[in-house]
């Protein structure tokens, strides 16, 4: 049986949170929809998720505006679909930096 063949060739996600279809190599595998109801964060999952909120609306702002989306693309040499990345990379090493400086 060829798996090229079949109708799940290449279909990746999930369908109304009931079954999940992933790609392993060249086969699909279809599964139940994780329930994440019980997940718990640790204290650095919890910390790195409010960095990544904050970073995200940064870099959204910045982006919304055409001059500030003009000056932090030449101030980081970054094409413009690259920037959003770019910016969001840059508050998360100034995110860490800060931490380092708090700790000394």
């Amino acid at each position: 049986m060829a798996i090229n063949k079949s109708i799940f060739f290449k279909l990746s996600g999930q369908l109304n949170k009931e079954v999940v279809f992933k790609q392993y190599g060249d086969k699909t595998v279809v599964s139940k929809y994780p329930d994440m109801s019980r997940r718990v964060l640790t204290p650095k999952q919890l910390r790195t998720q409010e960095i990544m909120e904050r970073a995200n609306y940064k870099a959204k702002f910045i982006m919304a505006d055409e001059e500030l989306s003009r000056a932090a693309q030449v101030r980081l040499n970054v094409t413009r679909n690259k920037l959003y990345t770019a910016l969001v990379k840059e508050y998360f090493s100034m995110a860490k930096q800060n931490e380092a400086e708090e700790e000394m």
